[in-house]
């Protein structure tokens, strides 16, 4: 807990641990849950995979197209173990 005075010259006590970090999302683009398909495959061997090419490049699953939005909620890390839809590129 931390005291501040705001604009108005009232104090004001301020819980610094309510003020974090900006939590990431929980990761939902991928076709089935990673780590269900072949050992030793990863998102980066998989047919599926996509690049979308804006500013950056974007990592997304091709079959989850439909569901695809502007966020990281819908991106897919190429390291990631193959799921049980993985293809061979």
């Amino acid at each position: 807990m931390t005291d501040y005075v705001n604009l108005f010259g009232e104090a004001v006590t301020i819980d610094l641990w309510k003020i974090g970090k900006r939590k990431e999302p929980t990761p939902s683009g991928y076709a089935a849950r990673p780590g269900t398909g072949p050992e030793g495959e990863t998102c980066r061997t998989c047919k599926h995979l996509v690049r979308r090419h804006y500013a950056r490049v974007y990592l997304k699953c091709g079959l989850t197209e439909a569901a695809w939005t502007g966020g990281r909620k819908t991106d897919v890390l190429a390291r990631s173990p193959s799921c049980a839809k993985w293809e061979p590129a």
